[in-house]
């Protein structure tokens, strides 16, 4: 009969970090990078086009200056997240400079997350508040009372805040996941 302790003491782990490992965790983050882009660039597009419509069918100045705004603030948002978020490709070479490279891409991810409150969120909020206006002051629905159509308003900024403060809860639960990634390769330098 074994040990059960020296069994167990025997064991190897799943851990065990190697250049193939690194190389792996690399690509695999960079294409889930790509893929985020993907995404964020399609829903830009409808983005764009929904809110080109508006410009187009909406009642008021408030509305459609709004429209053109958040226009405006998506394009930005496109180019900032081209210009600071593009994933890169992984180089071949040792096993340390692998190690920097994640790193220094993790970083750099973490960063553009601890930041997207200056811009992915601001940047679109002149254009949402114009359009929030434009409905309270000059675009009423038909065949309700303002007094209705204003809460149908402020129940609309509630779920948009609601939005906000989910889109960046992500934003910053993603970041600290990225910072423990950062601390395991610091680990492993030393």
């Amino acid at each position: 009969m074994t040990d059960p302790i020296h069994v167990w003491k025997s064991q190897t782990t799943e851990d065990t970090v190697t250049l193939e490992t690194i190389r792996n965790r690399a690509n695999k983050f960079q294409r889930r990078i790509a893929m985020a882009n993907r995404i964020e660039y399609a829903a830009s597009a409808l983005v764009v086009v929904v809110f080109a419509f508006y410009v187009w069918i909406l009642p008021g100045l408030l509305l459609k200056l709004g429209s053109a705004l958040v226009i405006a603030a998506t394009f930005y948002i496109v180019w900032q997240l081209r210009r600071r978020g593009s994933p890169h490709a992984v180089p071949d070479g040792t096993a340390l400079a692998l190690i920097d490279f994640h790193r220094n891409e993790l970083a750099r991810r973490r960063d553009l997350a601890r930041s997207a409150w200056r811009w992915y969120i601001l940047p679109a909020l002149p254009g949402v508040l114009l359009m929030i206006a434009g409905r309270w002051f000059q675009s009423h629905t038909p065949g309700r009372t303002i007094d209705r159509d204003h809460l149908f308003i402020i129940f609309g900024v509630f779920i948009c805040a609601l939005i906000v403060a989910g889109v960046r809860y992500v934003q910053v639960v993603g970041a600290r996941k990225m910072q423990e990634q950062i601390d395991e390769l610091d680990g492993l330098r030393q």
